[in-house]
C-alpha cells in the first residue's frame, strides 16, 4: 500500500482532498492478448455472447447508457 502515489486536488466545493493517483504500469504490452483464446469451448462463447447481448439490449437494468424514464 505504500507504493501508491497520492495527489492533492480540489473537489467541486473547492476543498483540498487527497486522491489516489495512477496505479497502472506505464508502457505498452509486450505482446497482443487474444481475448477470444479465453473462450475455449463453444459453451463459453455462447455464454459470453448472451451476457454481452443482455448488457446492450436488456431492459431490466439502468446502466449509464440507458435512462430510467423515457425522454
Amino acid at each position: 500500500m505504500s507504493d501508491y502515489v497520492y495527489e492533492e486536488k480540489e473537489n467541486y466545493e473547492g476543498k483540498k482532498v487527497i486522491v489516489l493517483g495512477p496505479t497502472y504500469d506505464e508502457g505498452k504490452p509486450d505482446t497482443m492478448v487474444d481475448w477470444r483464446a479465453k473462450l475455449t469451448t463453444r459453451e463459453d462463447a455462447v455464454d459470453y455472447l448472451r451476457t454481452a447481448l443482455r448488457y446492450w439490449y436488456g431492459s431490466e437494468w439502468y446502466g449509464s447508457e440507458k435512462r430510467k424514464q423515457k425522454a
